[in-house]
């Protein structure tokens, strides 16, 4: 129906592809997570799996046969659920097509949750991230019909069904109903394009009035910048503490989470955190990994830098980790054959200068110089405050 799945041949000759599949919806992940969901639903049947994910008739038997447990019946004492990507991947019939699939469909009704720029799916030929998808869902809900006729263009017959369907909670759901085609989401895209405070921006006049587009990478790493509100805001600048709190809830106190006494209140949308979800594995004897992953929307600069891990490892204290910002500057996070077993988060005070590039590619390094033991790194997160140079 639309929804851009790959082609739904599943054969054992992709058995590699399948493995890289699995790990990109590695346990954990929201994209796994929303998978299981899909899987796991009390409401599940061969139907929603064969005709609205949709999957092949014999991987969505196959699936449905392994959640009805030994009586083949389910909503039964013995049902089964899915409780990894790996059990999944595991069902007959099922490789990465269906997986690709599953990934797509769970982020289309909304079971990952993902970055507003993150892309949810194309429909129909139409492509949508988060934000764009939601704009254009609370158009069809909310616009009267000759609005949606006439103002945004959506064919008549479109706007019937649309008008008969409300609410419309996903876009899933809004791409499936009957007349809806390119012509009609790509109108419903066209009607909401101004993004909204917050939403991702591709540069100026992308942004609704009184907004501003910031912080888009110059290095290519992303498209994006957030639309942003720069007025000013009462308190901006004041001095505050742990225990001086900011006088306004949009704005944040800057310079803590560097470990300062005082620090000053600044717009909260200078600071952020960003997650990479990178299932990375940490052979023994491979001398190098690196995850990456894009900031954007700050404002130029850095001040504030925290790195959150989740490294499961047979030898941790074995790891030497490096922070990269975008202009190539490094800071050594942590030397495990000097310092022991990193810890899971850290406070970055050494080596990245605070007048150097914030948004762009930052890049997590991870060397094992003994070449000894061995790991996944599962995530990290850098949660970055920023001023303007």
């Amino acid at each position: 129906m639309g929804c851009g799945s790959p082609p739904p041949t599943d054969t054992p000759s992709e058995a590699v592809v399948l493995g890289t599949q699995a790990q990109a919806l590695a346990t954990g992940t929201p994209a796994a997570e929303g998978v299981l969901a899909v899987l796991n639903d009390y409401y599940i049947s061969l139907q929603l799996l064969d005709d609205e994910v949709p999957l092949n008739a014999q991987a969505a038997q196959a699936l449905i046969n392994y959640r009805a447990g030994p009586d083949g019946v389910l909503r039964t004492w013995d049902d089964r659920r899915f409780y990894s990507i790996e059990q999944v991947a595991a069902v007959t019939h099922v490789g990465p097509a269906a997986l690709s699939a599953l990934e797509l469909y769970a982020k289309g009704t909304g079971r990952v949750e993902m970055p507003v720029d993150g892309h949810v799916g194309t429909f129909h030929g139409v492509s949508f991230n988060f934000a764009e998808a939601r704009r254009a869902i609370q158009a069809a809900n909310t616009q009267s019909a000759a609005t949606l006729e006439t103002v945004a263009g959506v064919p008549a017959a479109s706007v019937a069904s649309i008008v008969a369907a409300r609410p419309i909670l996903h876009i899933v759901q809004l791409a499936r109903l009957a007349n809806m085609n390119a012509a009609a989401l790509g109108a419903l895209k066209a009607y909401t394009q101004l993004a909204a405070e917050g939403d991702p921006c591709t540069g100026p006049g992308t942004c609704q009035t009184g907004l501003h587009c910031e912080g888009r990478p110059s290095d290519g790493s992303s498209p994006y910048g957030r639309c942003i509100d720069t007025a000013f805001i009462p308190g901006d600048g004041n001095v505050c503490s742990r225990f001086v709190a900011c006088p306004s809830s949009k704005l944040i106190c800057i310079g803590l989470d560097s470990g300062w006494v005082e620090g000053f209140c600044s717009p909260a949308w200078k600071g952020a955190t960003f997650t990479e979800y990178a299932d990375l594995r940490l052979q023994a004897n491979t001398p190098l990994r690196t995850s990456t992953t894009a900031v954007v929307g700050l404002a130029t600069v850095p001040m504030d830098i925290n790195v959150e891990l989740d490294i499961v490892h047979t030898l941790p204290h074995r790891l030497v980790l490096t922070l990269e910002d975008p202009g190539g500057e490094t800071a050594l996070l942590w030397d495990g054959p000097n310092e022991g077993t990193p810890p899971s988060r850290i406070v970055v005070n050494r080596g990245i200068p605070r007048d150097g590039v914030i948004n762009g590619l930052w890049k997590l390094h991870i060397a094992n110089p003994t070449g000894q033991g061995s790991g996944t790194l599962r995530s990290w997160k850098v949660k970055l405050n920023s001023r303007y140079d």
